[in-house]
């Protein structure tokens, strides 16, 4: 017996200090791997939000292309873009601008995604007459291309703003009519 009290007091803790290193590095483990896990939460719900916001847009082009094929004629567009509607030439310059999506300045869609509404205008961009070319504006061989009347050519441009206020999404599209 007196050979094994002997034995113990010669350890003097070393025990201790190893279980203690190890206790750290596994402490050091766990708090790096959470904080990826949160990072990539963050990311997800970033890309989540980014992907709601471009179907909001998405919509309210739609919502555009269906309000032109209800008009008549352009009578309704002005300079001053009443009601989402901007003559030629007349639309804004800088899109990113937050005061031209003013309620006054735009349409809102009538469809919405997950409770979020789409803002758009509609800019006249003229008559386009079938004898010129086209080619760039991809609306050649869809539906009839002869017989008379020209096409009245839209530029329609949505904008949505995501779930958490950070994201926003526009989109640009062009539209022809013939009336």
């Amino acid at each position: 017996m007196i050979g094994a009290n002997a034995m113990l007091k010669k350890q003097s803790g070393a025990v201790l200090v190893v279980s203690l290193i190890i206790l750290i590095m596994l402490t050091v483990l766990v708090l790096s791997g959470t904080q990826s896990t949160v990072m990539q939460e963050k990311m997800t719900a970033a890309i989540r939000d980014s992907h709601i916001s471009l179907e909001i847009a998405e919509s309210g082009v739609r919502d555009a292309e269906k309000m032109i094929e209800t008009l008549t004629g352009v009578s309704g567009f002005n300079a001053a873009g009443t009601g989402g509607k901007y003559s030629e030439n007349d639309g804004p310059a800088d899109l990113f601008d937050e005061t031209i999506w003013a309620d006054n300045l735009t349409s809102a869609a009538t469809t919405t995604v997950s409770g979020h509404v789409s803002r758009y205008f509609v800019e006249y961009l003229g008559l386009m007459s079938l004898d010129e070319d086209l080619g760039s504006l991809n609306m050649t061989g869809y539906g009839e291309t002869t017989g008379g009347g020209d096409i009245h050519g839209f530029k329609v441009v949505a904008r949505s703003i995501g779930k958490d206020s950070n994201t926003e999404r526009i989109i640009v599209s062009y539209y022809g009519k013939r009336f």
